[in-house]
């Protein structure tokens, strides 16, 4: 068996992206993951882009040898910006803002929680046509904890040979 990962980041996309859905329902292709090449931003997008994670502990071992399993456990917190594009911008990023840190923001997600807003800020940018759009920047963290499962060896019995002349 290879180690398995519990949560990888393409599903913490999948769950921000089904609050986002839930904030702005009719707001579907217009939500998506940054960096993709050679295409158009839709009208009044919303892209989400992963910045950095870092742990927020040490990792902890816990042990399952009916299995013959170990499982490695931390909390990370992740720093995921959000780009409001358009007419729309400012109205949508102030509904995630509040709703961020809110009962609604954390029971929405499961695989992660939100934490705090880092920054909030209006960006408008010239667009290919040298005419400003508006586009509204938050930068939010969440925290999740992975779960990496791997094989372990384990003994069910040890036995020690004692010479009494000459040790062990």
């Amino acid at each position: 068996m290879a180690a398995v990962l519990s949560i990888e980041q393409r599903e913490l996309y999948r769950e921000i992206r089904s609050f986002l859905l839930g904030l702005f329902p009719d707001a579907g292709q217009q939500i998506i993951i940054g960096m993709q090449n050679n295409n158009p931003l839709p009208d009044n997008a919303v892209v989400m882009q992963v910045l950095f994670d870092s742990n927020l502990d040490e990792t902890s071992i816990y042990h399952d040898p009916d299995e013959d399993l170990a499982h490695a456990q931390n909390s990370v917190e992740v720093r995921l910006q959000l780009d409001f594009y358009g007419a729309l911008a400012e109205k949508r990023s102030r509904i995630v803002y509040n709703t961020w840190k809110s009962h609604y923001g954390f029971n929405a997600m499961e695989l992660c929680k939100p934490l705090y807003v880092q920054s909030h800020t209006r960006h408008p940018y010239i667009n290919d046509s040298n005419q400003y759009e508006d586009r509204w920047i938050m930068d939010l963290a969440l925290q999740y904890n992975p779960v990496v499962t791997y094989p372990q060896d384990y003994a069910d019995e040890a036995q020690l040979n004692i010479n009494p002349v000459t040790g062990p």
